[in-house]
C-alpha cells in the first residue's frame, strides 16, 4: 500500500533531482522516473564501477521490464543511493569503515549470495570482505514507507525451523524471528524483516567459516524525528536488533546521514568532503 507520506517523499526526492540536475529529461509515466538512469549519479560517479555489477544481479535495477522501467531510473531508487554513496570505495576497499571494520579486500555491488535453496537467491547491495569477515548492506531509501506482510515460500522451515533428520542451520535468535514472522507476517510496518531474515540465511550458508556483518543502511529525512513514521521505523529496528542480537552473525542498523557524519569526522575521510557534500544535496531533504 503507497501511504500519503510515501507518495510525498517520492515527490520531494524527485524535486530534489530536478533541482540538482535541471538539465535532465524525465519519462512522462510513471512519474519521477528518469529518461537515461545514468542521470541518476551524482557528479564523480561512474558507470564503469558499478554497471556490471548490477546487470549480474538479478533485481532488474538497469534493465526495462514489459510493465515497468529499471528501478534506477527512479528518483528515490535505493540502489543509486548506495551506489552514489560507496562507489568511492569501489576501487579503494581498504579506505572503506562500515560498522566498525576497516581494512577490506574488495566490494562489489548486488552480490548474488547462495542460501542453499531453490529458487532466487539474496542479492546484497553492497558486500564487502576482508580474508576473515564479510558484510553485507541491505539499503533502504523510501521503501520504509510502503507497508507491506513478511512472506516465506515453506523451503526456508528446514534451515531455520530443522527437521528430524537434518537440524536447522539457524541460530536460536533467528530462529526465533523466523518463527515470529511466520506466526505474525504483520510484527513490523516498517521494517521489511522477512528480507533480513532471508539475507541472514544467505550469509550464514556461503559464508560460515567467517565473521558476518549484516546491516540495514536506511534513508531518514532532515526531519526524521518530527516524522511518526521514522520514529517507529526506528522502535522497530531497535526491538529486531535486541530480538537478533548475541549471535555470530552480528546485525548493524544505521542511517545514511549517520554513516556519512561518521565519514566526515574520518580523518582518513578527509579527502571526501566534496564527494559527502554532493551527497547531501542530493539526498539531504525533510519531508
Amino acid at each position: 500500500m503507497v501511504t500519503d507520506l510515501r507518495a510525498r517523499a517520492e515527490l520531494a526526492a524527485t524535486e530534489r533531482l530536478r533541482l540538482t540536475r535541471p538539465e535532465v529529461r524525465w519519462r512522462e509515466v510513471p512519474a519521477g522516473y528518469l529518461d537515461d538512469w545514468r542521470d541518476n549519479l551524482i557528479e564523480g560517479v561512474t558507470t564503469a564501477d558499478f554497471e556490471a555489477d548490477l546487470r549480474r544481479g538479478a533485481g532488474n535495477e538497469l534493465v526495462d521490464q514489459p510493465d515497468e522501467p529499471a528501478k534506477f531510473r527512479a528518483a528515490f531508487s535505493s540502489s543509486a543511493l548506495a551506489v552514489n554513496t560507496f562507489v568511492p570505495f569501489r576501487r579503494q576497499p581498504e579506505r572503506l569503515s562500515l560498522a566498525g571494520i576497516t581494512g577490506f579486500d574488495t566490494l562489489e555491488f548486488e552480490y548474488p549470495c547462495d542460501n542453499g535453496l531453490v529458487g532466487t537467491n539474496p542479492h546484497f547491495d553492497l558486500f564487502a570482505r576482508t580474508a576473515t569477515t564479510v558484510i553485507a548492506v541491505e539499503s533502504k531509501f523510501l521503501e520504509p514507507l510502503r507497508q507491506q506482510a513478511a512472506q516465506f515460500s515453506d523451503q526456508y522451515s528446514r534451515p531455520f525451523m530443522g527437521t528430524a533428520d537434518r537440524p536447522r542451520i539457524a541460530e536460536e535468535p533467528w530462529a526465533r524471528m523466523y518463527a515470529r514472522l511466520r506466526s505474525d507476517p504483520r510484527t513490523y510496518r516498517h521494517l521489511d524483516a522477512a528480507q533480513l531474515v532471508k539475507h541472514y540465511l544467505g550469509l550464514r550458508h556461503s559464508f560460515a567459516t567467517h565473521e558476518r556483518t549484516l546491516v540495514y543502511l536506511y534513508w531518514e529525512p532532515a526531519n526524521a524525528l518530527d516524522v511518526t513514521d521514522y520514529r517507529d521505523l526506528r522502535l522497530e529496528i531497535n526491538d529486531f536488533a535486541a530480538a537478533v542480537a548475541g549471535c555470530d552473525t552480528r546485525f548493524v542498523a544505521l542511517s545514511y546521514p549517520s554513516l556519512w557524519r561518521e565519514w566526515q569526522q574520518n580523518r582518513a575521510c578527509v579527502d571526501m568532503s566534496k564527494h559527502l557534500e554532493r551527497l547531501r544535496q542530493r539526498y539531504a531533504f525533510a519531508l
